[in-house]
This record gives structure tokens, C-alpha cells and sequence, in this order.
């Protein structure tokens, strides 16, 4: 098992904040700002939103990633991935 922590900036262009990968993961996010979630190519209208301060914790499936991008601006959000080899 392997534990990684980040802080991302996050903008209005969908990016990659948990990697595809061949093992399990589970993720704990915090979010400093409206942030929206979803896979890779994630979008305000289709994501999942975080709103300033929360928490959300996920188990992400061997072979998929998760995607974040900001409504407007730019935001903070913290990253902890645990992979299970």
C-alpha cells in the first residue's frame, strides 16, 4: 500500500487529479472553492460539486480517474490517494 498527498490548482479547464490506474484507490479530497468532479473530461454542468470546505472520500476503481475543473477562477483542493497493490 502506498499513500500520496497533493495540492492541486484547480481552473476552468478539466484536468486529471487521480490517475488511471491498475489498482484500487482511495481518495479523501478537500476542496477550497466550488469545484466540480467527475472523470477526465468533466464539466460544470456534468460534475459533482464541491462546495468551499468540503470533504469527500471515494473508492476509484482499478482502471478509471477522476477529473476536477473550476466553475471560475482558480481553487485550491487536496489530494490524498491510497493505492492497494
Amino acid at each position: 500500500m502506498a499513500t500520496f498527498s497533493s495540492v492541486l490548482t484547480v481552473t476552468t479547464t478539466a484536468q486529471t487529479i487521480v490517475q488511471l490506474d491498475n489498482v484500487t484507490q482511495y481518495v479523501q479530497l478537500h476542496s477550497k472553492g466550488a469545484t466540480y468532479i467527475g472523470n477526465s473530461s468533466v464539466t460544470t454542468a456534468t460534475g459533482f460539486q464541491l462546495d468551499n470546505g468540503d470533504y469527500i472520500s471515494l473508492t476509484v476503481p482499478a482502471g478509471c480517474d477522476i477529473g476536477a475543473v473550476a466553475t471560475t477562477g482558480s481553487h485550491t483542493l487536496y489530494v490524498l490517494t491510497t493505492r492497494v497493490d
